[in-house]
């Protein structure tokens, strides 16, 4: 790992730490009674996807955060999972979530472009996304480390917020551009919000900085194809996965994208 990209991913790993002591554990008693009533927080264009994948998978969940959706997809059908994440205070909350719902799962702190070599060609389905891909650096060694992960055959899914959102005044009742922003813009920088708003009250100016690039889909498509995937599939929807834009009215958020589903797959052979 270079020197660069491995300061970044600490940092966010460290914030990430902040955030899920800050917030989700007040959310772990209501994220486990949805579990135990064996339902899932997959988004409607995620299960149109995912559905005939499911059946008899192993899935690998990549940047899997506190767990909940590690353990849905495993009420959604899949045949076990395995979680990963750079923060270890949400591999923790991932834990104690699986125990209280007595959903078997296994969760691993790891970085998501270096996942142990024990689980190389494991996954019948690597699953990500959700506000995943932005903490990345390298988009390349994420790409690599996607395939390698994957059993030949087997599918890569991704749901993700569109960047585009990124340029959007969130505080505006209309659709306004931020200053100084460029949807071609490359560089990691910090942007409005959360999560860097929770990590600034729970720590003020001494705190790790929450570093985001939000890596066109193009971009993610080529580096996919690069390192050998094939495309089997992909849309942008106006569904948003949280509320970022609270004062637009209804009929401005549904005439923009604000999220996209990719499926790609590896080949049979190994190379």
């Amino acid at each position: 790992m270079t020197h660069e990209r491995g300061d970044l991913h600490e940092e966010t790993a460290r914030g990430w730490d902040i955030v899920a002591r800050a917030k989700y554990r007040a959310e772990f008693t209501d994220h486990v009674a949805l579990l135990r009533a064996g339902g899932h927080n997959l988004l409607d264009p995620e299960v149109a996807v995912l559905a005939p994948l499911l059946p008899r998978s192993h899935v690998v969940h990549l940047q899997c955060a506190h767990g909940l959706d590690t353990l849905g997809l495993l009420n959604a059908g899949a045949a076990s999972a395995v979680g990963i994440d750079i923060s270890s205070e949400m591999i923790a909350q991932a834990r104690d979530k699986a125990r209280a719902a007595g959903i078997a799962a296994e969760f691993c702190c790891a970085d998501a472009v270096d996942p142990p070599l024990a689980f190389t060609e494991t996954a019948d389905v690597v699953y990500t996304g959700r506000g995943a891909v932005p903490w990345i650096q390298d988009l390349q060694a994420w790409a690599a480390a996607v395939r390698r992960l994957l059993r030949p055959g087997g599918h890569l899914f991704l749901f993700e917020g569109h960047p585009l959102d990124a340029l959007w005044d969130r505080d505006a009742d209309h659709v306004v551009l931020r200053t100084g922003v460029s949807y071609f813009a490359g560089g990691a920088t910090e942007h409005p919000g959360f999560p860097a708003s929770v990590v600034s009250r729970e720590r003020g100016g001494d705190r790790p900085r929450m570093r985001e690039r939000y890596w066109r889909p193009g971009a993610v498509i080529e580096e996919l194809l690069t390192t050998g995937l094939s495309l089997v599939h992909f849309r942008e929807y106006p569904a948003q996965f949280w509320d970022q834009f609270p004062n637009w009215p209804r009929e401005t958020r549904d005439s923009l994208p604000h999220s996209y589903s990719l499926l790609a797959r590896r080949a049979d052979t190994r190379a």
